[in-house]
């Protein structure tokens, strides 16, 4: 894991660093519960989280976590036989971001695999994501979304 700190040197690079650790921490912890429901990744989001999807014409930005787990991740997660399990391979901390490379792997409802590779960037407060934009591979998902029927 890399971490940085954009802190002058003098103005409390220990402080700086300690928290960034936290933040890479709990997110480090947060996935390793799985990405899927309520006390998966999902669980150190924000009430009041934003998270975009972004995308290449129109990004989506759901406004509460709620929101976001129904129409963001609900989709996705009710086409699944389970979580999706995260490789995280690479963790940056800077100030209170946090940005997580990761492949995520999941079996979906008809037996064949959901593959797919995130890059995901995290405002931290608290302990909590209060802001998140997450680039991953649409054509894989929008596949996926198709192939698979909801429950």
């Amino acid at each position: 894991m890399l971490i940085g700190c954009s802190a002058p040197a003098d103005t409390g690079d220990a402080a700086c660093s300690g928290q960034q650790e936290r933040n890479a921490q709990v997110v480090r912890d947060a996935f390793a519960r799985g990405v899927g429901g309520e006390e998966s990744f999902f669980s150190i989001l924000a009430e009041d989280v934003q998270w975009t999807v972004a995308q290449a014409v129109e990004p989506t930005t759901y406004t509460s976590r709620s929101e976001f787990l129904r129409d963001g991740a609900g989709p996705i997660q009710s086409r699944l036989s389970g979580p999706i399990q995260a490789n995280v391979r690479q963790l940056i901390a800077e100030g209170d971001d946090v940005v997580a490379i990761w492949d995520g792997t999941a079996t979906a409802r008809d037996g064949s695999p959901y593959v797919n590779t995130y890059a995901w960037v995290m405002t931290m407060r608290d302990e909590r994501v209060v802001k998140g934009t997450a680039f991953l591979d649409l054509v894989a998902l929008g596949d996926f979304l198709r192939r698979v029927p909801p429950a």
